[in-house]
């Protein structure tokens, strides 16, 4: 009897020192975000729960993503696929308004590794 109420304060205990430092931000980062850096205008982001949406200016096309923050990187795996595959991209909130994220274009790899800054549109 000692030991299993032993084992439920432990397990109680080890829930209660859990944070949710891991959690994917949607709410914080809900909204609509224009890219301001390195080229004003050209990428629209849209966050609602779980999912992001990319729009190119000029481009009626768009991209769905489901997304995962961890730690300082974003996962994105898109919704329209047969066989989605995940991508991993550096990712920053500077603010309540602008966050950091690892180029989203097609690079050359032995290019230095660039980054997109957003911010919250009004």
């Amino acid at each position: 009897m000692k030991r299993t109420k032993f084992f439920t304060l432990f397990l109680f205990m080890s829930l209660l020192s859990c944070n949710n430092d891991d959690s994917n931000n949607s709410d914080e980062l809900s909204g609509v975000y224009i890219e301001t850096s390195p080229v004003q205008g050209r990428t629209q982001l849209i966050f609602e729960d779980n999912t992001v949406t990319k729009y190119e200016n000029g481009s009626n096309i768009s991209d769905e993503y489901n997304f995962i923050i961890d730690d300082n990187a974003i996962w994105l795996t898109p919704t329209q696929s047969d066989e989605p595959i995940s991508a991993q991209f550096d990712f920053e909130i500077i603010n309540s308004s602008t966050f950091e994220i690892e180029n989203l274009y097609p690079s050359i790899p032995e290019d230095p590794i660039t980054y997109m800054t957003f911010e919250r549109s009004e």
